[in-house]
């Protein structure tokens, strides 16, 4: 246990270093251009625009959404890559977070910091490749083609360096909307072209941006609404209307009732924190095994359910079967194991509602917790 605490309290150090690092990067990079770029006084005014703007799309997003902030800042941070200073996007970087930091998310000024030394590093990235490719500014670039590419190809530098950099300090990154990041740097590229050949374009830009806010906020609120907030995967009342809804349609499915077996063992040893991983975990295992089109819900604790349309009782036990392995090799940081002892029935072999189909499958699962545990069986209907 000391020394599973310990390889605990060296990642923690790790992280921190990194992010450290992450910090004092983006400050150097700061001090480096300052020594060695001089500021073109033709910067400021787009450099007050864009931060400007970044100031008012948070204040007007919190107007409209309250603490319901969806963050497209990249709208104007690389817009200002393309177009000012590295000093002066770093600038516009850190105005947008800091805004952030004040009016949506108070209590989470490291997390902000870094987040935003983080992007300032990946404009670096993003201007020393566009260095790199060509000698010519964005303003005084032909409008062709290639052009175009060039900027495209720095938005993606921009887009998978910021991502990588973050990812490494915060593995849940990976639930952010990066189609939805990618569309800001797009309309950030529109931006920067617009200041430079019709600059009056930017209200219709602040326009769209708050648009898109508003379209993505409904999106995420009625996702977050139908999911559960620990694994990510459906909650018990969205699975089981969306069950519903698929057998009331008459149609075969197979459904799995999961159970993690002596699961209070790993939360009374190593903790609840480390018991919500294994659930993280699994629920990620889950999600890898199964379709697109099948549907996968926390139920309640530790126990899980997976609607199968159009799968046969033999398809339905070779999937079953084959996430209780997985799920047998699973670990969390070397802190603890977990099985699963699976329960299949079938619709309309087992019943005709969902109710009818998950007592079936639950009393399988039992079944397969009595019989010894980390295994899988199929509802056996009782002689008449």
């Amino acid at each position: 246990m000391a020394d599973q605490i310990g390889r605990l309290g060296v990642r923690r150090w790790g992280r921190i270093g990194y992010v450290l690092g992450i910090d004092l990067l983006a400050v150097a990079g700061v001090v480096v251009a300052l020594s060695l770029i001089p500021i073109p006084s033709a910067n400021l005014l787009p450099f007050v625009l864009l931060a400007s703007c970044a100031l008012l799309y948070t204040e007007l997003s919190v107007r409209t959404a309250g603490r319901a902030f969806f963050d497209l800042n990249s709208v104007w941070m690389f817009a200002a890559i393309l177009l000012l200073h590295p000093v002066l996007s770093a600038l516009v970087i850190t105005v947008s977070y800091f805004a952030q930091w004040v009016r949506v998310r108070p209590d989470e000024l490291c997390d902000r910091t870094f987040r935003a030394a983080a992007t300032i590093v990946a404009g670096y990235a993003a201007s020393a490749f566009f260095a790199m490719v060509t000698d010519t500014t964005f303003e005084h670039m032909p409008r062709d083609i290639a052009s175009f590419a060039l900027v495209v190809a720095a938005g993606l530098v921009f887009l998978i360096f910021k991502w990588a950099v973050i990812q490494v300090a915060d593995r849940t990154a990976v639930s952010a909307d990066y189609a939805v990041e990618a569309s800001a740097i797009a309309l950030g590229i529109v931006l920067a072209w617009a200041l430079v050949d019709w600059p009056i374009v930017l209200l219709l830009i602040i326009g769209i941006t708050l648009v898109m806010h508003r379209t993505v906020l409904i999106r995420q609120l009625r996702d977050q609404a139908r999911a559960d907030p620990k694994t990510g995967l459906l909650n018990s009342a969205a699975w089981s209307n969306d069950a519903t809804a698929w057998l009331a349609r008459g149609e075969s499915a197979a459904l799995l009732m999961l159970d993690l077996d002596n699961f209070k063992s790993i939360n009374d040893r190593y903790g609840h924190l480390v018991g919500d991983k294994h659930l993280k975990g699994v629920a990620e295992v889950l999600k890898s095994e199964v379709r697109a089109t099948d549907m996968v819900g926390r139920f309640g604790g530790e126990e899980f359910v997976i609607l199968l349309p159009g799968t046969t009782q033999d398809d339905a036990m070779a999937i079953a079967e084959r996430i209780r392995r997985r799920v047998e090799g699973f670990a969390v940081e070397g802190l603890g194991t977990v099985t699963v002892s699976v329960g299949v029935a079938a619709h309309p072999d087992h019943g005709t509602t969902l109710e009818e189909v998950m007592n079936a499958a639950d009393l399988a699962l039992l079944a397969a917790k009595t019989a010894g545990r980390n295994r899988t069986l199929l509802f056996a209907a009782p002689p008449a």
